[in-house]
């Protein structure tokens, strides 16, 4: 039976993404691809197959419906999934999930947490665009047709697993010096990373705009040049933006830091009134970080206990395998 995947529950925060549009960026093309790199790589491997695109969920929540037989990933923290099927269950991601014919599946936001990613090994999401399956939110340049069922190839039994999360380095938000560092005064670099910010609601997959004490550059007149993930440019008010997935290739705002590999996917976890706080990392520091984190997802998945069982859910199973009538001619023999 052939199998495919419907998205019931769509909404702008939900797209198609992979590790991005490469080498596009010199074309006036921006580079897209997953907001949080480390809970897409998670889902990618959880899945199992070769998946080399996720749908990526954004606080919104999502929901879909399997027709045959689908295996699914789903990261994110602060996420929850529900599972409407002939066994209803609420798990907590990571977790690896097989669905029967009909039955659906929603992903919803937690207290914490921006961004959920569903991975689903032989999924056709359709042609790559520009080599990409990276979906622009603003441009809609790769978005896909959601209304559309998802074929699904067949792919090899996999048992459900709940393994742990990736534990990423606490602590501080490590930032590295940017291209235009220079400008600012080492009391204003000093003053970044002394002083809380709070994320503000002007944020989506472009760039996260911070509230804090004003960075004051020397001056804002420099040539636009090219702006990588996680570049935090000042603009005129002083209150920086750390740019994201869907950043536009080049900038003309004075960048003072770039946001750590490692600690970029903690900083795009937040959510509007968070308050995040910010530290200055040598090159060497932020490498070791960022493998730090790649070994771990070089892991293999441990399994892990489930203890979040339900009353209702164990009401509704047989926990007795049968029962054996005791025979009244037979003697036990005396205990030793």
């Amino acid at each position: 039976m052939s199998a495919s995947l419907v998205l019931t529950r769509a909404n702008h925060l939900v797209t198609v993404q992979d590790r991005g549009r490469r080498g596009a960026m010199r074309y006036g093309v921006s580079q897209s691809g997953a907001m949080d790199w480390v809970r897409f790589a998670q889902a990618l491997a959880l899945a199992g197959g070769t998946p080399h695109a996720a749908f990526e969920v954004g606080v919104l929540g999502a929901g879909f419906r399997a027709s045959g037989r689908v295996v699914l990933a789903v990261t994110g923290p602060g996420f929850a999934v529900r599972v409407d099927g002939a066994e209803p269950r609420v798990l907590t991601p990571p977790v690896r999930i097989v669905l029967a014919d009909g039955e659906s599946l929603s992903v919803e936001p937690g207290r914490a947490g921006m961004w959920a990613y569903v991975a689903v090994p032989g999924l056709d999401f359709g042609p790559p665009v520009l080599g990409s399956y990276a979906t622009n939110a603003r441009t809609g340049l790769g978005a896909r047709d959601f209304a559309r069922p998802f074929p699904v190839a067949e792919t090899p039994p996999l048992e459900p697993l709940s393994p742990e999360d990736i534990a990423l380095p606490g602590g501080p938000i490590g930032i590295l010096p940017g291209p235009q560092q220079h400008l600012f005064a080492p009391a204003v670099q000093a003053l970044f990373a002394a002083e809380p910010y709070r994320v503000t609601d002007q944020l989506d997959r472009m760039g996260y705009r911070l509230e804090g004490p004003p960075l004051e550059a020397s001056t804002h007149d420099i040539i636009s040049d090219g702006i990588v993930r996680g570049a935090v440019q000042v603009p005129g008010n002083g209150q920086p933006i750390a740019l994201g997935a869907d950043r536009a290739p080049t900038g003309g705002y004075p960048k003072i830091a770039v946001i750590a590999a490692a600690d970029f996917p903690r900083l795009v976890q937040s959510r509007p009134g968070d308050t995040v706080r910010l530290r200055w990392l040598t090159r060497p520091e932020a490498e070791k970080r960022r493998r730090a984190v790649a070994a771990l997802l070089q892991k293999p998945f441990a399994p892990r206990v489930r203890s979040d069982f339900t009353s209702e859910f164990l009401a509704s199973r047989n926990l007795i395998g049968g029962v054996v009538a005791a025979d009244p001619d037979r003697s036990d023999p005396p205990d030793p």
